[in-house]
């Protein structure tokens, strides 16, 4: 309870220091944050659960503030059941379901840094052992290449926090990986990029 009350207080602490940033940002009056776009996509996942290779995929779909911030729902699941190596070589597979917040920065450029974090529920299957509703956190950094106005793709790099696992076999850790992603994001973003004002280069003219 207490890890899970830590990644919970981490997700609040990035959500806030973004809306810092928006709103210091609008105080200078360089940007505006209301809604801009609306975008969904795809997912592609390399990771692996207990030591064994896997691939998941999945969509997303939300909305677009300020053409930076991105507030919206997530989901995955194994492509296909993997097999666990615990000694039984159980049948293993695992779906996800939560919400997603992402920033990007200097969005206006072809190729810009991003940061997104992702949290809800986990559903985990065991063969033997049934069903169990776990709490997943993953947070991740990457680039996004704006390839075309209504496309983008992503490639990111992050880890998968899993808590409350309850099996005999597999524990918090056994869930928990490193893992790779690659995105297809489709749709599309009005209005116009506004830049932060260049102050200094006015003053010297």
């Amino acid at each position: 309870m207490r890890t899970k009350s830590c990644f919970l207080a981490l997700a609040f602490l990035l959500l806030n220091t973004i809306v810092y940033a928006q709103r210091e940002e609008t105080v200078l009056g360089s940007r505006g944050w209301g809604l801009s776009g609306l975008w969904g996509g795809y997912t592609h996942h390399y990771t692996d659960y207990n030591g064994t290779d896997a691939f998941n995929r999945g969509g997303f779909f939300g909305f677009e503030f300020g053409k930076s911030l991105f507030v919206g729902w997530t989901h995955y699941s194994l492509r296909d059941d993997i097999v666990l190596d615990k000694g039984d070589n159980q049948r293993f597979d695992f779906r996800f379901n939560g919400g997603k917040i992402g920033y990007a920065f200097v969005p206006y450029k072809a190729v810009h840094p991003m940061i997104n974090v992702e949290l809800g529920r986990g559903r985990a299957k065991l063969a033997g052992e049934g069903n169990d509703n776990i709490f997943v956190i993953q947070p991740s950094v990457g680039v996004e290449v704006n390839v075309f106005r209504w496309f983008r793709l992503g490639l990111e790099g992050g880890y998968r926090f899993a808590r409350n696992v309850d099996y005999v076999a597999l524990n918090d850790s056994d869930l928990s990986s490193p893992y790779a992603k690659a995105t297809l994001k489709l749709g599309f973003s009005w209005g116009r990029y506004h830049k932060r004002t260049n102050y200094t280069k006015n003053y010297e003219d």
